[in-house]
C-alpha cells in the first residue's frame, strides 16, 4: 500500500513538472535580454574582434573546451554562431503561453535574422580581414553590410523590445535601459 502512495506521488510530481511554465523572468530573459549579446552587432563587432585578437584573445570552442582561435572566420563559425545557436535553442525551449508567444516568437526573428549575418555576411567580411584585404575593402565591406541590414536590425530588435519592456513592467521586473 506505502509502495503504491510513493509510485502515485512520483508520478504526479513528473506530470506537475512536464506542465510547468517558466518564470516570469525566464521569458525575460532569455528571449529579451540576452539580445544584449547584439550590442555591438555590426563594424563595432568587428572592432572588437580585432581588439581581442591583438590581445590574444579572439575565442573558439568545441564540446571539449575553449581555446584561441586560428582566425576570424574561425571566432565566427566556432564562437559567434553557436553561441547563438545556444540562445536560440533556449529560446525555443521556453513553453509558449497567450501572453508570452509575440515576445518569444518576435525574438526568434531577431535571433535567427542575427544567426543568418554571422553565417553569410560575418563570414565574408572575416575571410577579408583573414586575407588581410585592405582596410578600405574590409570597411566597404561592413558599410555595405550595416547598410543592407540595420534598418531590418532595428526593426525587429525595437519590436521585440515594444514587447519585452511592457511585459517586465507587468510582471515588476526591474530594466534599466540606457
Amino acid at each position: 500500500m506505502k509502495t503504491k502512495i510513493i509510485i502515485a506521488a512520483l508520478i504526479l510530481i513528473v506530470l506537475q513538472s512536464c506542465k510547468m511554465e517558466n518564470t516570469p523572468e525566464e521569458y525575460f530573459d532569455i528571449s529579451a535580454l540576452n539580445t544584449n549579446l547584439f550590442m555591438e552587432f555590426g563594424s563595432k563587432d568587428f572592432e572588437r574582434m580585432e581588439q581581442n585578437k591583438n590581445g590574444n584573445q579572439l575565442m573558439a570552442f568545441d564540446e571539449k573546451s575553449t581555446f584561441p582561435a586560428k582566425s576570424y572566420e574561425d571566432h565566427i563559425l566556432r564562437f559567434k554562431v553557436p553561441y547563438l545557436k545556444q540562445s536560440i535553442k533556449k529560446i525555443e525551449d521556453l513553453k509558449p503561453t497567450d501572453e508570452t508567444t509575440p515576445m518569444i516568437n518576435a525574438s526568434l526573428d531577431l535571433f535567427k535574422f542575427v544567426e543568418d549575418k554571422y553565417e553569410k555576411d560575418y563570414v565574408k567580411i572575416a575571410k577579408l580581414m583573414d586575407q588581410k584585404a585592405s582596410k578600405e575593402t574590409i570597411d566597404k565591406a561592413i558599410a555595405e553590410m550595416e547598410a543592407a541590414n540595420f534598418p531590418v536590425f532595428e526593426e525587429k530588435y525595437k519590436k521585440l523590445w515594444d514587447l519585452a519592456l511592457p511585459y517586465a513592467k507587468d510582471h515588476g521586473i526591474e530594466v534599466n535601459t540606457f
